[in-house]
């Protein structure tokens, strides 16, 4: 079992579960008419009874924007050996659904300064996360979690870096925490069942909250 007490007899299961409950927050009525099955053929995957048709595996990871690979256990630790890899994994960030960050970019390409460690005068990209966002988004229930994520990874590269620990031990902890959070999914932002005069209506709607923003805090002023 992993650290999160995860029944790997019935991982597939437990899995479907906590996608249900925690992801898309439904019951299973409501799980079973999106995916279209009975409910009590839901109810019997999430306990382990039955297994799902490959072409039911297919439809809910496309209806749910997750991966086959996280509800079938395939937990395999990857590592990034490419900038593509990088790109990817920025994607996927900004993509997700359960957490959000805030980008700040610095380009200051045009200035030269003799102290390249001030950043008044160097090129940045700063990603901004916060804790317990979920209170006003349902949706990003991973924040705090990612905080602690980071924290996490940043203290052991910090303590390898500086000699504090072998690499055995940075590798061991690496790999367990990776496996103590390889129970919860990410699912990305899929906009693709949009019309374009969808799109255009909210983008409009969004400008529009953003201008009486703007306009409020300069009549406050």
């Amino acid at each position: 079992m992993s650290l999160l007490g995860e029944n790997k007899d019935n991982i597939f299961g437990e899995r479907l579960k906590k996608l249900r409950n925690t992801v898309m927050n439904m019951t299973q009525k409501e799980f079973s008419e999106l995916l279209g099955i009975p409910q009590p053929t839901l109810s019997a995957y999430e306990s382990g009874r039955n297994k799902p048709s490959v072409d039911v595996l297919i439809s809910l990871s496309e209806k749910c924007n997750v991966s086959i690979d996280w509800l079938c256990g395939k937990d395999n630790a990857s590592h990034m050996s490419t900038m593509g890899d990088l790109a990817g994994m920025l994607f996927d960030l900004f993509n997700s659904k359960q957490f959000s960050c805030k980008t700040q970019i610095q380009d200051r390409i045009d200035i030269e300064g003799d102290d390249r460690n001030d950043d008044a005068t160097r090129n940045w990209i700063k990603l901004t996360f916060y804790h317990c966002e979920n209170r006003y988004d349902k949706e990003q229930v991973y924040s705090q979690d990612i905080c602690e994520i980071i924290r996490k990874a940043y203290n052991l590269h910090n303590m390898l870096q500086n000699y504090d620990c072998s690499q055995e031990y940075y590798e061991k902890e690496r790999e367990r925490y990776i496996k103590a959070y390889s129970d919860f999914p990410v699912t990305q932002l899929d906009l693709s069942s949009m019309s374009e005069e969808e799109r255009i209506a909210h983008r409009n709607e969004k400008l529009k909250a953003e201008w009486e923003a703007e306009l409020k805090k300069k009549a406050e002023k």
